[in-house]
C-alpha cells in the first residue's frame, strides 16, 4: 500500500509542496521539513475569521494571506510585490474525527500560478476526504 507522502506526490502533482498533520500536531507526511511551531497557530485560523485574516497562515517561515475563511477551509496567497503572477497560493483543510482515535487531521497545500484556488482547493478537499478519514469498512 502506498504512503500518504507516495499518494500525496502521485495524486496531487500540481502542488508545489504538502503537509499532513493530525491534531497532535504530529506530521503525517510532507515534502518539506515542517516546523512544528507553526502547526498550532496554522490550525488556529480556522476559529475566529477575524483572527486569521489578521495573523495570515505562516508556514516553512512564508506569510500567506488569508483571501477566504470557509471552514474546515482557508486558502489565500502570499502578497507579490510586484507581479502578481510570482504569487502563491496556500490552503488548508480539516477533517474532524479523522483518524481512529477521533482526532482532526489536517492538510495543507501550496500552489504556484497558472493553478488556482479555484482547482486547487477541491482537489486537496477531495484528498483529505479519501485519504485522512477512515473507511467506513477500517480499510483506507
Amino acid at each position: 500500500m502506498a504512503s500518504l507522502e507516495q499518494r500525496a506526490r502521485a495524486e496531487l502533482p500540481d502542488a508545489h509542496s504538502f503537509l499532513f498533520f493530525d491534531g497532535s500536531c504530529k506530521v503525517l507526511a510532507s515534502s518539506f521539513k515542517a516546523n512544528p511551531a507553526e502547526l498550532k497557530p496554522l490550525v488556529a485560523v480556522l476559529g475566529d475569521r477575524a483572527a486569521a485574516v489578521r495573523s495570515g497562515m505562516v508556514v516553512d517561515g512564508h506569510r500567506y494571506e488569508v483571501h477566504r475563511h470557509h471552514p474546515p477551509l482557508v486558502y489565500g496567497r502570499t502578497m507579490g510585490a510586484h507581479d502578481p503572477e510570482d504569487s502563491v497560493g496556500a490552503a488548508l483543510c480539516a477533517v474532524a474525527d479523522a483518524t481512529a482515535t477521533g482526532q482532526p487531521c489536517y492538510g495543507f497545500i501550496t500552489y504556484r500560478m497558472p493553478n488556482l484556488s479555484a482547482r486547487m482547493v477541491p482537489l486537496l478537499e477531495a484528498f483529505c476526504e479519501r485519504h485522512l478519514r477512515p473507511a467506513a469498512d477500517g480499510v483506507s
